[in-house]
């Protein structure tokens, strides 16, 4: 290799061509340093506590509002800066100050103590704007990432047979304390997915390397889990290696306490189905009961405000027929009848006619809204032509016979003015929903679920909520998942199952009826048979332990 260098009056001359490369080099290195600070300028400048300098006001503008605006940071500046230090810098001062912070993280809240202190020894900080692509489909991989701050968003390249393309298809997201990117280094394939970021994300990044020396066996166990859960259902069985990889991704692995909430009221991981690996649950529902009592009886009755009454046919007949009822058999009558409607209808059309003109006419006159007489609707007024429309069909919905109680002379009066402001008509029926006073609510066990049963395949759960009986894990994966993977059509067959086989509304008010009525019968047998004896018996309710007086109340 021949020297760049030669020596001239005592000292080293550079070649050209390497003082070109030299300070190509130094251009680039300065460049990416620009758009490293561009980058993370979102991060660094929120150090700046007070910007000291009189001239630059714009810049004392944008940082009130950023400090409104910003929510409080997990990291602060001096913490992010700490992370970007490269690991073997990183004193044992600085490992135990890292252990302190990021062990709180949500993030690392699933490891031990002594994996947080490894991690905490290894891990960088990284940001990601809007938008941007953190790992792509098919691409190799070299880290895995948690989300301190931010949510990301899932996708595939998934093949359409109908365009004969791949396109791109949203499987799901990621939000604050997750974990991605662990799958390839796993099983040492390429990247299965494509993660962007929706807002600001700030992650901490694990390079391939130290995930092997303290990451794998963790998420190996946690990965056994899922599969294990997988195996005790025979729903898996038709899945591939490639499927169940797939699930071991997206599942989520969840505890639950004896008469902890699981699903409902809010509560549970939406769009997911639950299998049930251990422990018990019951589905409740409440229903509402109006209760008249007469003759010294009880009598109930289901209010439910959400399903309206059922019609019979009379009054489907009275609804949709109702024009038909006044026709006789008779045709002479039937052509008297519609000789009447034609004259009725001439008349009509010229009255309405006049009327429009009328109102044309006056258009410029100031006009005056009125209440109509009776009736549920309320009238307001628009100009013009539509103004002479809707009321001239206003008109004839009066004189139809309907029941607005809408009359002509209520729509417009003569104008006291020369001219006549814009006017808008609309009828909006007010509905009013009365509510019984004598109503109670009611809240009924429907059923149970036990260790390998399932449910969240979107039956129905209105007044519903499914509480734990007994501690209770469950595998959670999601059903868009399913559905994708839906063979010989199990899934649906499942959710028609449980919409067949479970009670519904008016089956639970018949059970209840029918317990309230044994109940009374029963009380009746006891005190007709303690009436008969002569033996004082000073028992009361109060007797009875509070255990088993819960356990046989029914009125809560």
């Amino acid at each position: 290799m021949l020297s760049r260098t030669r020596m001239k009056g005592g000292k080293k001359e550079i070649d050209p061509e390497e003082l070109m490369r030299r300070k190509f080099r130094a251009k680039c290195m300065f460049r990416a340093l620009g758009r490293m600070v561009m980058a993370n300028a979102y991060w660094l400048i929120e150090g700046i506590d007070e910007y000291e300098g009189l001239e630059d006001v714009k810049r004392r503008v944008e940082q009130a509002v950023r400090g409104k605006s910003k929510k409080k940071q997990l990291l602060s500046i001096n913490d992010k800066a700490l992370l970007n230090k490269a690991a073997h810098e990183r004193t044992e001062a600085e490992r135990k100050y890292l252990y302190r912070i990021i062990g709180g993280l949500k993030c690392f809240k699933r490891y031990p103590n002594h994996v947080k202190k490894k991690l905490a020894a290894v891990t960088y900080y990284k940001y990601y704007g809007p938008g941007r692509t953190i790992v792509r489909q098919q691409q190799e991989a070299h880290a895995m990432y948690f989300i301190v701050s931010g949510d990301v968003v899932v996708t595939q390249m998934i093949f359409d047979e109908l365009l004969q393309k791949h396109v791109s298809v949203e499987v799901g997201s990621m939000h604050t304390g997750d974990m991605f990117g662990e799958v390839s280094l796993l099983h040492n394939i390429k990247r299965t997915a494509t993660v962007t970021t929706v807002d600001h994300c700030e992650l901490l990044l694990l390079i391939r390397e130290d995930f092997k020396n303290v990451l794998q066996a963790s998420v190996q166990k946690q990965w056994d889990e899922v599969q294990n859960a997988m195996s005790a259902f025979t729903y898996f069985d038709a899945f591939d290696e490639v499927s169940r990889r797939d699930g071991c991704i997206v599942a989520k692995m969840k505890s639950y306490e004896a008469n902890e909430t699981v699903l409902g009221d809010g509560v549970g991981v939406p769009n997911f189905v639950y299998f049930i690996l251990s422990g018990q649950c019951q589905m409740i529902e409440s229903i509402q009961v109006t209760v008249e009592t007469h003759l010294g009886k009880n009598y109930y009755k289901l209010y439910d405000p959400y399903v309206p009454p059922k019609e019979s046919e009379q009054d489907l007949d009275t609804k949709y027929f109702g024009a038909y009822q006044n026709k006789s058999k008779d045709s002479d009558v039937k052509e008297e009848i519609s000789i009447g409607k034609v004259q009725s209808s001439a008349k009509h059309s010229i009255h309405l006619a006049e009327t429009s003109t009328s109102i044309a006419g006056s258009y410029k006159k100031k006009s005056s809204i009125l209440k109509p007489d009776s009736g549920p609707e309320s009238v307001e007024y628009e100009e013009g032509i539509r103004h002479s429309t809707e009321s001239s069909r206003l008109l004839v919905h009066s004189q139809t016979g309907s029941d607005s109680g809408i009359k002509e002379k209520d729509l417009l009066k003569p104008a006291e003015q020369g001219f006549r402001e814009s006017i808008r008509l609309s009828v909006v029926p007010e509905i009013v929903r009365q509510t019984p006073k004598n109503i109670r609510t009611y809240f009924m066990q429907v059923c149970q679920f036990n260790p390998g049963s399932t449910f969240g395949f979107g039956e129905n759960m209105r007044d519903r909520r499914i509480i734990a009986l007994t501690q209770m894990d469950c595998m959670l994966l999601p059903s868009i998942w399913l559905m994708q993977r839906n063979a010989a059509n199990i899934w649906s067959r499942i959710k028609h199952y449980l919409d067949k086989k479970i009670p519904s509304k008016k089956q639970l008010f018949k059970e209840f009826v029918s317990t309230r009525r044994w109940e009374t019968y029963r009380e009746q047998i006891v005190s007709d048979v303690v009436s008969r004896t002569n033996t004082v018996n000073w028992t009361t309710v109060h007797d009875v332990p509070y255990s088993i007086r819960i356990e046989e109340m029914t009125d809560v």
